[in-house]
């Protein structure tokens, strides 16, 4: 039997690290919320009120027909920080046409 108990101790283990670790929030979830959100055909005034609901500083250029969006965040315990990118091609219309989304770490 104690056998049997050191043998399942590591799989035990391995699924409540998974548990407790799958409960925290992806950093990602900005990306996701714009990469549902922004589509093609969507306004650029739309474009760039859910930029900023996620905490984007953005820059429309309506002559080069582009919305550009930058974020960047520190992650816990780390002197390190994540930064988002997010390059909007418009339209003759100003709709969205295309969305590029760059992600990158920064540090010292």
């Amino acid at each position: 039997m104690r056998m049997r108990i050191k043998k399942l101790l590591p799989f035990f283990i391995a699924a409540a690290i998974c548990q407790c670790s799958c409960g925290h929030p992806k950093r990602n979830d900005c990306v996701e919320h714009i990469r549902t959100l922004i589509v093609r055909g969507s306004t650029a005034q739309f474009a760039e009120s859910e930029l900023k609901k996620c905490g984007f500083r953005t820059a429309i250029e309506l002559d080069k027909k582009s919305l550009y969006a930058d974020k960047s965040v520190v992650i816990e315990g780390t002197m390190v920080s994540e930064r988002t990118q997010v390059s909007v091609s418009l339209d003759a219309d100003n709709r969205v046409s295309r969305v590029v989304i760059t992600t990158s770490l920064t540090g010292p």
